[in-house]
């Protein structure tokens, strides 16, 4: 039997940075994680992006992260072109706006994923077992997490293994869900046109259709989320025929379009926790809530979740009774959270409407905070965390 003050359930972005948070607040950590450990990922260009806001990048600057990046991997974008595919209705987002650099960056999780781990191979209080699923958790009369043979005693348990979390469902606990009947095809496009650093997304009815810019200005990661039917039907079609579909919904704004990596298709589902905290143990990142992807915030929301429950530690005397800090983080993240999912559900709902005051709400609505400076700050600050 090995003690551990934190056990880790899980070794994606989310639950690699809180190991390192814990760690540099003078905690004991181990990961489990059930997948081997991956080889050689900054050499593999990836599909699956996220983009960053500043929020989430004072994080990674915090914990000496941001520096391990590979800088030329990194796609920092600078303006923002949101339209209704209906109307032409539209708005757009500038840096200048706000002031800054950039509004966020667009980055691979295989770049973010290798920085982490190469920082976590320098840490000495962090342990990383990969191919070690958590079989059996008890929290009484303490926290015993058992992985195959090996058995660990720990002060907390921090459960960050995704979605459909295995530590989540040995815990019990109950989820408030529901399907969006769609799925989101994600691929990686080489673009006719430059992209100028600019993210895009477009409403239609069947679902919104995003290009997000990465290093190579000719190359963009679309995220298409459609009815269940017409994802499936789309994602049949040969090579060409779907550059086209997709060249049609974006009114070809970037020209031509090719396919440059295989596609892939994920059901969108949103989940909610219904607690976030237990008897010495906790949900984080994806393990708590997912939700729809037509404003990028999935990570940022996880990472956020992180910065909170960091927060609350640090504001607490006694960092061996963690009572008080996980009724801090539950108070505070299952608000925040909901209040998300209510928007993402508003926009979905507003923008896949057919109904003509539904459409000519959009569009009054975006012509409106188009032309005011203020809203849009506003909604870059927000989109900025």
């Amino acid at each position: 039997m090995k003690h551990s003050e934190i056990i880790i359930a899980g070794a994606g972005v989310v639950g690699l940075v809180a190991a390192l948070g814990m760690a540099h607040r003078g905690y004991q950590v181990v990961i489990l994680d059930a997948k081997p450990l991956p080889a050689e990922l900054e050499t593999q260009a990836d599909p699956r992006v996220f983009a960053i806001n500043h929020a989430s990048e004072q994080l990674l600057r915090k914990l000496d992260v941001w520096c391990l990046l590979a800088q030329e991997r990194l796609a920092p974008y600078t303006h923002m072109h949101v339209w209704d595919g209906r109307t032409n209705a539209a708005i757009d987002f500038d840096r200048r706006d706000i002031g800054t650099k950039n509004l966020g960056y667009i980055i691979e999780e295989s770049v973010l994923k290798s920085a982490l781990l190469k920082k976590i191979a320098l840490n000495s209080a962090i342990e990383l077992y990969p191919e070690h699923p958590v079989t059996t958790i008890t929290t009484q009369p303490k926290l015993k997490v058992i992985s195959g043979e090996d058995i660990w005693t720990g002060n907390l348990l921090m459960v960050a293994d995704g979605a459909q979390s295995q530590a989540r469902a040995q815990l019990e606990v109950k989820l408030t869900t529901w399907s969006y009947a769609q799925q989101a095809i994600v691929a990686t496009m080489a673009t006719e046109k430059p992209h100028n650093d600019t993210a895009y997304q477009v409403f239609h009815p069947d679902g919104p259709l995003a290009f997000l810019p990465l290093a190579n200005p000719h190359e963009s990661s679309i995220v298409w989320s459609l009815d269940s039917i017409k994802a499936e039907d789309y994602y049949a079609l040969l090579p060409a025929e779907f550059c086209q579909k997709v060249e049609h919904f974006f009114a070809s704004k970037l020209g031509a379009l090719k396919l440059v990596s295989p596609r892939y298709k994920f059901p969108l589902q949103m989940r909610h926790a219904q607690q976030y905290i237990g008897e010495q143990w906790m949900l984080l990142g994806d393990a708590a809530h997912t939700i729809h992807p037509l404003a990028g915030l999935g990570l940022n929301l996880g990472l956020a979740d992180v910065a909170t429950w960091l927060n609350c530690i640090d504001a607490q005397k006694n960092k061996n009774n963690l009572r008080k800090a996980l009724a801090s983080y539950q108070r505070q993240r299952k608000s925040e959270v909901w209040h998300v999912i209510a928007a993402m559900e508003g926009f979905k709902r507003l923008f896949g409407s057919t109904s003509l005051p539904s459409i000519g709400l959009r569009s009054l609505g975006l012509s409106l905070c188009n032309r005011s400076s203020w809203l849009k700050q506003f909604f870059i600050h927000q989109a900025r965390g």
